[in-house]
């Protein structure tokens, strides 16, 4: 086939326009160190990886494209415990996440786990034995301080300097940011910053970055949410899909994700206090694969509960925190009472009981509502789950429910 001159001129000037236009992008590529610049903190509007109609088609997707992920939060408050209750069933996991750092006000980082003590030495031994990753959480829930850090680009490149450096002396393959509480104005400034932290993990292609962020169902904070009240609005997850390895969206403390305080009230007709109903928890999930790929999204699914004193109002209940109640405290509640757990609409047991200031509702998670929930996980075709949490206080049928599982 002949192919003209003229036809050969205009290809040759496409060519170069394209690398023209390529060179000036390069030139122009911003420095991978957190920057002021408003360009860079400024994170644009949220924008849908998953348009509404295409999440049904996932929802009959029942076969999984690649192994379903299991992590496992350990809490340092409970490490000895939850250490122990791995014994024998690490390999269950994909993952185990300690919490093991805490940050000061300066955004230095705090040993909470001290690595180096027992049981973490027997405990990543046996989980390098079979090829579970250990990725230490990074827990933050101070606002005011994050504003500081977030809001300096000094400040702000010091504690990548200080995360990087504590993969790096550790060796650990990853880390998961789990920062609490930020004030809705943060938002693009905690953008930036996992941007930064993206770029300089970067640098060693092993690395990981996974976030946890709050759950929302929606785009914009109901009336009246404001500050750290809106705190699940100062995530950003188009910028989370861009960033992170892994986003894990906490599914759970339902009741204080929609109302935001220690006493609330509702119309239900009946006491009702969920912790992780179901119906919430596909709505959650359904929200985020909006803007995050289902390959990144982990539903973060409970082990405990919550119990709350109850009051009649004219138009509903209202509910006052007492606190949260592990399984084993929560059906020695129910047997002191002599009362029987039921199953909730949503899928979790429930119970009341009378005690000297009034009625209480306790609500929790057992084996059967985290089954559930890796169910809705599955059925949407989602990377996998991240349960909080493992400190020996779960519902011991909860193991054989994993080993079935994976």
């Amino acid at each position: 086939m002949r192919i003209s001159g003229i036809k050969i001129a205009g290809i040759v000037f496409l060519v170069a326009s394209l690398a023209v236009l390529i060179v000036a992008y390069l030139g122009t590529a911003p420095d991978v160190r957190f920057a002021a610049d408003q360009e860079l903190l400024t994170s644009g509007d949220l924008t849908p990886v998953n348009d509404e109609t295409s999440i049904p088609a996932i929802k009959r997707t029942n076969e999984q494209s690649r192994p379903f992920f299991v992590s496992g939060w350990l809490p340092y408050w409970a490490k000895d415990e939850g250490a122990a209750s791995l014994n024998d069933r690490i390999g269950l996991f994909t993952e185990i996440n300690p919490f093991a750092y805490g940050v000061n006000a300066e955004g230095v980082l705090v040993d909470k786990m001290h690595i180096d003590a027992k049981p973490w030495p027997q405990l990543f031994a046996d989980a390098e034995g079979q090829n579970v990753h250990i990725i230490p959480t990074i827990l933050w829930g101070d606002e005011k301080a994050m504003h500081t850090i977030f809001s300096d680009p000094t400040s702000a490149n010091r504690h990548i300097d200080a995360i990087i450096a504590m993969l790096d002396s550790h060796g650990f393959a990853g880390v998961d940011i789990d920062y609490e509480g930020k004030d809705i104005a943060d938002r693009d400034a905690f953008s930036a910053f996992l941007r930064m932290l993206r770029e300089n993990l970067s640098a060693d292609a092993v690395k990981t970055l996974s976030c946890t962020v709050e759950a929302r169902t929606e785009d914009d904070p109901p009336q009246g949410f404001t500050g750290k009240r809106a705190m699940s609005f100062a995530n950003d997850f188009s910028v989370l899909n861009e960033a992170c390895d892994t986003v894990r969206v906490m599914a759970y403390d339902q009741v204080f994700q929609m109302h935001r305080a220690d006493t609330f009230t509702t119309s239900d007709p009946v006491p009702n206090a969920p912790n992780a109903d179901l119906r919430w928890v596909e709505e959650v999930a359904r929200y985020a694969l909006r803007y995050v790929s289902p390959d990144k999204l982990i539903l973060g699914i409970p082990t405990y509960g919550w119990e709350f004193r109850v009051e009649k109002v004219s138009d509903g209940y209202r509910y006052t925190r007492v606190r949260s109640v592990s399984y084993p405290s929560a059906m020695e509640m129910a047997r002191s009472a002599g009362v029987t757990p039921t199953r909730t609409e949503g899928g979790e047991l429930s119970f009341t009981y009378t005690s000297s200031d009034g009625l209480h509702i306790v609500t929790i998670d057992d084996a059967e509502s985290v089954r559930n929930s890796i169910d809705i996980a599955k059925k949407l075709n989602l990377r996998g789950v991240s349960l909080f949490k493992i400190d020996g206080l779960t519902d011991p049928t909860l193991f054989d429910i994993l080993s079935k599982i994976r």
